[in-house]
This record gives structure tokens, sequence and C-alpha cells, in this order.
């Protein structure tokens, strides 16, 4: 009786959870990860609410876990450029002028950006610079992952308490 009861309180913790929104951002949470000459990570939606918008040119979004350089970087914001503006990207405080490709699809107040690897050019020196973006793994999907293997620990426990 136990065991069924421990498996329903998963069971209910986990539908809980996965209808629960990750963030307030629509879409799957994407992790950016530039490498180059500089160095930066964040994570971010795929169809971020930007904080300012010049339409048909940029957007700006908040980047509240940036890291430059291995430094995490307090009140920066990010902003994606257009091909119409050469491009790129880069931050209000922290990262440099990258020009490039253009990472999103849709317009500027309304974004949705790509997976894949993407390569920019430092504005100031024109060194190469790779930015991959990945689908990161949503909380559901761990979740599922532990109490999959918590159904087998009781059931291996179980195995060993009757056999």
């Amino acid at each position: 009786m136990k065991n069924v009861l421990k498996c329903g309180a998963l069971v209910a913790t986990f539908i809980f959870l996965a209808v629960l929104p990750a963030r307030a951002d629509s879409g799957a949470t994407y992790n950016f990860d530039l490498s180059g000459p500089v160095s930066a990570t964040w994570t971010m939606s795929e169809n971020p609410t930007p904080i300012y918008v010049e339409e048909g040119t940029a957007f700006v979004v908040n980047a509240p876990d940036l890291v430059v350089d291995g430094v995490a970087v307090v009140g920066d914001a990010l902003c994606f450029f257009n091909l119409s503006d050469f491009g790129g990207l880069n931050s209000i405080v922290a990262l440099p002028d990258f020009f490039g490709p253009q990472i999103y699809t849709g317009d500027e107040s309304n974004p949705t950006f790509q997976t894949g690897e993407y390569k920019f050019s430092l504005w100031e020196t024109g060194q190469t610079e790779t930015l991959n973006v990945t689908q990161a793994p949503e909380p559901a999907t761990f979740l599922l992952l532990f109490s999959g293997l918590a159904a087998l620990g009781l059931m291996r426990k179980r195995g060993t308490v009757n056999g």
C-alpha cells in the first residue's frame, strides 16, 4: 500500500509540474554558447518577449544569466539585428558588436530563434566567433527520468524483499 501511495504522489507531482509553464515567454528554452576570442553563454526562450523593438531593424531582450569570459554580467540586455542592419548581435554592457547571420525568424516584435551553428565576425577586428544555439531539456524531461529511476529502485527493492 505504501508503494501505491508513493507512486500516486509521484505521478500527481509529475502531472502538476508538467502543466506549469517554465517561463513567462513561450516556446522551448534554448542554450546559447558563443566561442572564439570572446566567450559567452546564456539561456533564452525560443520566443522571447522584447523589452525594446526597432521595427525592421532590431530588438532587445533581458539577459539575466549572461556570462561573458567566465564572469556573470548583471543587468545586461542583448540586442539582435536583422539582415537589413548587417545581422548579428551585441549587448548593452559586456559583448562587443558581432555581425553575421540573422538567427531569428518573424518580425522584431515577435521573434522566434532558430537552433544551429552560426558564424559571426567581431566588428572591430574581423575575428570569427561561433554561436551554437541548442534546445535545453525541459524540467519535465528530468522529472520523467527521475520518476522512472525511482520506479526501477522500488521494483528492485520489492524484488529483493520477495526473493
